[in-house]
Order: structure tokens, then C-alpha cells, then sequence
């Protein structure tokens, strides 16, 4: 695996779910994959490449990300550490991706090629079942992630999208206390919004009592 990531630290992603430590050995053997490592702010993936591999976070996260002609960047999603990227070209050979992907942070990615996840490459219908059935529910995932982002965009207003992009997060910690996975730039690429307009729509939320913050830790006080 090298120096940086060991078997045990890719076996914990959600690809290789309910699969045992040999099973993923015996997998990724069969496969042509390696590990790339990426420096902060490099690109894994321009718009416009052709996407070959099923990728994995290992270590850092991966932004999915779409920038216009003069520079503007949207922020589709964000990918950490244990998550797929990839699965939306598993079938569609040759086609160009739409979207960069960005190293937010330094970043060990495990790619797999898509050329060898085939039942004859594989061989053990076992594992070929487990990870299938893995790579279905990440699929099923990331359809949930883009229609909750869908039904953020959706709010008429600006405190609306934030309050509902807060309340996504805090289902998502399980906690109405929450670390954001964004700075305050990155989150207003995110919602799309202008970053003073939301700054300070941000520090009307705390005035009014509807949220606390420090940095990027915040609390949801009571629902809007």
C-alpha cells in the first residue's frame, strides 16, 4: 500500500463495508489499483478528463467542484476521509466528467480501475456480491446528498438555505452542536450565495437567537 496508508486504513472505507480484512486483501489484489497521494489545492480530476477509476478517500478530503469561464467556483459536495468518488462513471465508458475534483487537504486516494471490477477479475462471488452491494449503497448515497443540496438551493432566502444547510449537518453529527466542513469562502461557493451578504446574514441567525458559533463549531439554539 506504501508508506502512507496501510490495508487496515483502506479496509475502514465504506466501499469495503461488512467485508473482512482478508476479503479486501483478496479483492484489491485482483485489481490493478494504487494509491496517489495529492498535494493541498491539486486537482485529482479537471473537468473535462475521462474518469477511469472508483476512488477512495483514504486520507483529506476532495471537493467536487464546478467553475465557470471567469473563475467562479460552485462547490457540489465535499469528500472525507472513507468516502467513494467515481461511482457516477461506473458504466459509462469514455464519457467526460462535468466537475473537477480538488484536494482540500493533502490526500491519499485509492483508485481502482473500473476495468477490473468484473466478476471474472474478481473471481470469489462472495466478495463480488459484498462490494457491489457496497457500491449500490454509495451510489444510493450520493443521490440522497444531491437532493438534500437540491432542497437547500431550493429556500427562497439566504437565511433560509443557511438554516436548512445547518440542520442537515446537525442530522448528520447526530448533535445540535456541529463542526461545518467548510470555511466561511467554501461555504458560500457552496450555497451559492455572496460571501459578505452571508457573513452577516450568519451574525443576524446568532443575534436573533437562532444559532451560536465559534469558527466553524456551531449550535443550533432553535429551529427557524
Amino acid at each position: 500500500m506504501g508508506a502512507k496508508v496501510t490495508i487496515e486504513q483502506v479496509a475502514q472505507a465504506d466501499l469495503f463495508k461488512n467485508m473482512s480484512l482478508d476479503e479486501v486483501k483478496e479483492l484489491l489484489s485482483k485489481t490493478n489499483m494504487l494509491v496517489k497521494h495529492f498535494h493541498k489545492n491539486a486537482y485529482v480530476f479537471l473537468a473535462g478528463d475521462v474518469v477511469e477509476n472508483l476512488c477512495v478517500v483514504v486520507n483529506g478530503t476532495v471537493q467536487i467542484v464546478k467553475e465557470d469561464a471567469s473563475g467562479d467556483r460552485s462547490i457540489i459536495g465535499s469528500i472525507e476521509a472513507r468516502r467513494t468518488f467515481g461511482t457516477c462513471y461506473l458504466g459509462s465508458k469514455g464519457k467526460h466528467s462535468v466537475v473537477s475534483y480538488f484536494a482540500v487537504k493533502n490526500c491519499e486516494i485509492l483508485m481502482i480501475p473500473f476495468a477490473s471490477l468484473n466478476m471474472n477479475v474478481i473471481g470469489n462471488q462472495n466478495i463480488y456480491c459484498k462490494f457491489f452491494s457496497n457500491i449500490i449503497a454509495t451510489v444510493a448515497g450520493h443521490n440522497i446528498n444531491l437532493i438534500e443540496k437540491v432542497d437547500v438551493l431550493g429556500r427562497k432566502t439566504l437565511r433560509g438555505k443557511i438554516m436548512a444547510y445547518l440542520e442537515k449537518e446537525a442530522q448528520l453529527c447526530r448533535s445540535r452542536t456541529f463542526a461545518l466542513p467548510f470555511n466561511r469562502t467554501d461555504l458560500a461557493n457552496y450555497l451559492d450565495a455572496d460571501r459578505s451578504a452571508m457573513t452577516r446574514e450568519i451574525a443576524r441567525m446568532r443575534d436573533d437567537g437562532l444559532i451560536k458559533f465559534e469558527k466553524n463549531i456551531f449550535t443550533l439554539v432553535h429551529n427557524a
